[in-house]
């Protein structure tokens, strides 16, 4: 399933030489005692890089820079060792694919979602007791003009450009269906008991559908991919403000979890801050 091209205002990256700044972190959070979030940067031509947790810059090639979030579900077993797994079947897949990952970006992190799946679901067949485990997944392909992302769950990707911040997926849970059946306002999706049910996620079916999006960059745009330990307790508005209030992706990605541990820390939370440079 595919969402449109999102078409933000203003011109696209000029080619030549590009970087992305990159910082990511995570945090248990205040009322879990296990951390099932993941989250993955790599530079698809090497692999290097995993999950950098101070300000990097990667030389932005033609054959793109992976983020990734993975959350795994709160309350399955082993839903930690579902995220480590789906979030490293994806990358080295799209390592081992090399150019051709440009070439298709949409049909490349599909496959490698399709992929990790069935990582998790062969993991769970060789290990009965860790049966029942899954994840979510957001993950996201960053060309020097283009980004692509693919998505099962509820985690999410978001694009701020000018002090706009632009949601680019849409969260898979119950919830969300009724308000997309009419069944159910918007605003009462936070409070709604079917706000966490997902109606997909990775491992724990034989069949997923993910959705894909992409967007046209320019210099100065910021990508955020997160967990719903962040965008759950934290109004978009306020994400916006923090993601616009520095320069400085090291604080602002610390800000986005002290925003979360602040309102109360319900769960797990992760951040990957990308800077278009």
């Amino acid at each position: 399933m595919n969402q449109p091209t999102t078409e933000l205002p203003g011109p696209s990256v000029i080619p030549g030489d590009h970087h992305l700044a990159i910082c990511g972190a995570t945090d248990v959070g205040a009322k879990r005692r296990d951390n099932q979030d993941t989250f993955v940067i790599a530079d698809l031509r090497s692999g290097d890089l995993s999950n950098p947790c101070t300000r990097t810059e990667i030389p932005l090639s033609t054959q793109g820079i992976l983020l990734l979030v993975c959350d795994g579900m709160g309350g399955a077993a082993a839903g930690d060792l579902a995220a480590t797994i789906a979030a490293q079947a994806i990358k080295w897949q799209l390592v081992g694919a090399g150019p051709t990952v440009a070439v298709s970006p949409d049909k490349s992190l599909k496959s490698a979602v399709w992929n990790a799946n069935g990582a998790v679901l062969a993991e769970a067949k060789a290990h009965p007791e860790t049966r029942g485990m899954g994840t979510t997944c957001t993950a996201a392909i960053v060309l020097p003009d283009h980004l692509f992302v693919a998505q099962v769950g509820d985690s999410r990707a978001y694009l701020l450009r000018d002090g706009h911040l632009n949601l680019l997926t849409r969260d898979q849970t119950m919830a969300d269906q009724l308000v997309e059946a009419d069944a159910l306002r918007p605003e009462e999706v936070p409070r709604h008991p079917y706000r966490h049910i997902l109606v997909q996620a990775v491992g724990t079916q034989s069949t997923i559908e993910p959705i894909t999006s992409d967007a046209r960059l320019r210099r100065g745009d910021r990508i955020l991919l997160c967990s719903d330990g962040l965008h759950g307790p934290v109004p978009g508005h306020e994400i916006a403000r923090i993601l616009g209030s520095a320069p400085d992706i090291n604080r602002v990605t610390h800000d986005l979890i002290q925003a979360a541990l602040s309102a109360g820390g319900p769960d797990n939370v992760t951040a990957v801050v990308a800077d278009c440079e």
